[in-house]
């Protein structure tokens, strides 16, 4: 009886473990807004200074803004790169995104130009669930 109990044990914590890795390995799988989104650059309009990005999710509706940021890739850490002087964005909701929303980020007065490096565009969308963190990752050559 009591071996078939440690057995038991062993088993469901073994479950609870593999449970645990599967959602921290897949946690993308598991994100507030409970759709697949995705946020891509478009192909041939990256430069130094800009380019157009396109967010997609044909599930749900979002609000989003225009606030985004920019970081640099450094030693497997993303860094926030630093702005040029100050700069505000409107906190109220600019729209509600369904199916595509595609938009020109020019960051030439926020940023200047980047340098070489890999970089990402961090935006974060109002979802059902809460706030949702989207990454659009680029290199500059």
């Amino acid at each position: 009886m009591k071996k078939g109990l440690i057995i038991l044990m062993v088993l469901v914590t073994l479950i609870v473990i593999s449970v645990a890795i599967f959602i921290i390995l897949n946690k993308s799988m598991f994100n507030k807004g409970g759709s697949e989104i995705t946020m891509t650059i478009e192909e041939g309009t990256l430069t130094r200074t800009s380019a157009t990005v396109i967010i997609k999710d044909n599930d749900k509706e979002h609000s989003y803004g225009e606030n985004y940021s920019i970081e640099k890739k450094e030693n497997e850490d993303w860094i926030p790169v630093k702005q040029i002087g100050q700069h505000s964005f409107l906190l109220i909701s600019m729209g509600t995104l369904t199916g595509e929303l595609k938009f020109n980020l020019d960051w030439a007065e926020r940023y200047g130009e980047l340098e070489n490096g890999e970089y990402r565009i961090v935006k974060t969308l109002d979802t059902e669930g809460g706030k949702l963190e989207l990454y659009a990752e680029f290199v500059i050559e």
